[in-house]
């Protein structure tokens, strides 16, 4: 009795190993079936590592944002066939105009009125999001009177494609950057981005 038990287990774990593998196959097979990947799926841009991140400031964090941000549009958006609302979300015209105009003036245009500030309030988006979903939030604080900044961690707000290429120390030496320029603002002006 105790042997046709142990046959009748080994034939069902057998069965079942083969039922997993062959919907396993077939998953496969049918991802295989789908249209060709578009140009935000396989482009990864080029963003500082956590190394660089510890040892840049604002300006140059920004300088490599703008590069970013126009590689992805001379490599992605300029060569995609098909109209996605992922694209014109991530690559949008708002981000460019975003970026001069907190480059002419130093701050971001919703955040007049500068002040004399005591502390921060870190701002950070979540998984493949982006800080430009927060700006209310960062609105909210300058309202308060903290400073504001939400940084957008690599890989993110940007193309699929980038997260392939990103290690958790990145985001950690990003939050340590954006941190880093609120305590520099304490007291000087009031910033979201």
């Amino acid at each position: 009795m105790l042997g046709g038990l142990t046959k009748l287990l080994r034939r069902t774990a057998l069965l079942l190993v083969v039922i997993i593998v062959g919907l396993l196959a077939f998953r496969i097979y049918d991802t295989q079936r789908g249209p060709p990947l578009e140009p935000w799926h396989t482009y990864v841009p080029h963003e500082l590592t956590a190394k660089a991140l510890d040892h840049a400031d604002w300006t140059d964090y920004l300088k490599a944002e703008d590069k970013i941000f126009a590689d992805v549009k001379r490599h992605v958006s300029q060569y995609s066939t098909r109209t996605s609302a992922y694209r014109s979300i991530a690559i949008s015209k708002a981000v460019p105009s975003i970026r001069k105009a907190f480059r002419k003036t130093g701050t971001d245009p919703m955040c007049s009125n500068p002040r004399e500030l005591q502390s921060e309030r870190g701002i950070l988006h979540g998984l493949t999001d982006s800080p430009y979903s927060l700006r209310h939030i960062a609105r909210r604080y300058r309202e308060h009177g903290f400073v504001s900044i939400a940084i957008r961690l690599p890989a993110h707000g940007t193309v699929p494609g980038a997260l392939t290429d990103v290690e958790w120390q990145d985001w950690m030496a990003a939050t340590r950057l954006a941190v880093r320029e609120a305590r520099r603002r304490i007291g000087h002006y009031s910033l979201c981005i």
